[in-house]
């Protein structure tokens, strides 16, 4: 399985804003900068994320980005699947599709363990576990 830039990208975006205090803002073109993202990139990725009500924005002058959620309380799953257009492992199982062979296919209970597997463990794990788990390294 394999993720997108843009989901790679919109992750390291967030765990820049949770590495902030609760108050800083954080502009979009310096993450874009450090991170060495085009700023243009990471405005849609943005532009995905706010549906989520996870980001804080400011506008204007001395304005940018923080998170609206403590980083506890924004799991991954949430974002992978807003960030990725699917997060299952064959299409079959996405978005109330339905494959002609579905109730002759002795794979679909497999790719359905998967998908519960992949989804569980993202849903289980937040922006902040990420954090905790680089300061153990």
């Amino acid at each position: 399985m394999k993720f997108s830039t843009r989901t790679r990208y919109g992750l390291r975006f967030l765990l820049r804003l949770a590495q902030q205090s609760d108050t800083s803002l954080v502009q979009l073109g310096q993450v874009a900068q450090e991170e060495n993202i085009s700023s243009g990139y990471l405005e849609q990725i943005v532009r995905a994320l706010k549906p989520l009500g996870i980001l804080y924005a400011v506008r204007g002058s001395g304005g940018g980005y923080r998170l609206a959620r403590p980083a506890t309380q924004i799991n991954l799953e949430e974002v992978f699947a807003r960030l990725e257009s699917e997060i299952s492992p064959v299409s079959c199982l996405s978005g109330g599709k339905h494959c002609h062979r579905q109730d002759a296919c002795i794979s679909r209970h497999f790719w359905h363990e998967l998908d519960e597997h992949v989804r569980s463990f993202l849903r289980a794990r937040t922006l902040q576990d990420i954090l905790d788990s680089e300061k153990d390294d």
